[in-house]
């Protein structure tokens, strides 16, 4: 499995390690020396998607944008190490990761034209939906691979939903850089928005990960906690949960409640209409597991003298960045290989993947996202049929 706690661990420990190397080489600071940063945690709240890990900036500058991602991912390496180290432990096939891996350190070294990367990030591309419509495979149903490792990874993308949803985001990583390296003024508006179609639409849709999604809602909980009750949830159903708050988190930030396919989602394909009806399906909202990785506010208030509690959810403050010890946003120069010049950029780490798509001009000049509300019935058991017949209505 793809395990987010193990790679912020490993790049921690790698931290560790070369801080007493730094120290036994200048035993005496300087007293102007910036103190170290910090080392990620390892909780919830510093846990992001593999998407994440991929696209971790938005960068804004002038020129080709191979120029200026170089020079963004090289004043920041520590991202460098993630992008790679998350390709690395990601458990599918390896062609597509090695033909991201090969078009991002090509793009670092700077030699390689800008068409040449995109036709790298395209062919990964390409193989990411050979990967996920099954093509390339034998009559048997397996697919023409000598490596027994790629073989059965290839196999797990289509019977795991934990690792069918990761070759989406790859899908969706490669994607995104395949429309950056293109020739366009405005190069993060196509980006964003196929990384917004891969999420809304693809995934959403695909009906082995509703099916899932669906088990995971239908799953036995006690209405006024949301506790469950009865067995449990399988292991694959809930780090799949788990992976699709993070990476709508990330994809669309406090905005994630805005309509996708004219409709507003709790999570993947749950609709806040339908999990808003009745104190059973609201239940799931209280679910552990919801409430950890959803990152929604809930504010409740008794209304019609007593008889109903009118709910308000909307989403809660995100903070963006992959790493705690990167601001917020920076300003990077750098030399313009084109014109020897200075390349000035607008670095920002703390802003979702995808851009707004939908939102009523309300929401626009307030700049805040959508707030579901929705009243339910306060159960009343000291009460005859009679009573909760006329007076709940």
């Amino acid at each position: 499995m793809w395990q987010r706690i193990r790679l912020l661990t490993t790049l921690s420990s790698q931290k560790g390690a070369a801080a007493p190397a730094a120290g036994a080489a200048s035993s005496c600071p300087s007293p102007g020396a910036a103190p170290q940063s910090p080392a990620p945690s390892s909780s919830a709240d510093n846990e992001r998607s593999f998407l994440r890990h991929l696209i971790p900036m938005r960068v804004y500058s002038s020129g080709p944008p191979s120029v200026y991602l170089r020079h963004a991912f090289l004043h920041q390496n520590r991202l460098i190490h993630r992008f790679l180290g998350a390709l690395e432990a990601v458990p599918l096939p390896s062609l597509p990761r090695m033909l991201l891996a090969e078009g991002f350190q090509r793009m670092l070294e700077g030699d390689a034209p800008q068409r040449e990367l995109r036709a790298l990030f395209e062919d990964a591309e390409a193989e990411c939906r050979k990967m996920l419509l099954h093509l390339d495979r034998s009559e048997g149903g397996h697919r023409r691979c000598r490596d027994p490792h790629d073989q059965g990874a290839s196999h797990a993308v289509a019977h795991d939903p934990l690792r069918r949803l990761l070759a989406y985001e790859l899908r969706a990583a490669c994607s995104h850089y395949a429309r950056l390296m293109a020739v366009s003024s405005s190069p993060y508006a196509p980006a964003a928005v196929v990384v917004r179609t891969i999420i809304a639409s693809d995934v959403r849709t695909d009906d082995f990960l509703a099916k899932m999604v669906f088990e995971f809602e239908k799953h036995p909980r006690n209405v006024d906690t949301g506790e469950r009750v009865g067995e449990a949830v399988p292991l694959a159903v809930e780090e799949l949960m788990k992976e699709l708050l993070l990476l709508e988190r990330d994809a669309f930030g406090c905005f994630r409640f805005d309509p996708r396919g004219d409709n507003h989602h709790l999570v993947h394909c749950l609709k806040l209409a339908d999990v808003t009806k009745t104190p059973a399906s609201y239940s799931i909202m209280l679910d552990p597991l919801m409430k950890r990785y959803g990152n929604y506010c809930v504010e409740c208030e008794e209304v019609y003298k007593g008889r109903w509690n009118q709910y308000k959810v909307h989403c809660g403050p995100e903070d963006h960045r992959i790493d705690p010890a990167l601001p917020l946003f920076e300003t990077v120069i750098a030399k313009d290989p084109i014109t020897g010049g200075s390349l000035n950029m607008t670095v920002h780490y703390d802003e979702p993947i995808c851009l707004r798509h939908k939102h009523s001009s309300r929401e626009e000049k307030g700049n805040f996202g959508h707030t579901e509300v929705f009243e339910l019935a306060i159960e009343a058991k000291n009460r005859t049929l009679w009573e909760r017949y006329f007076l709940d209505r």
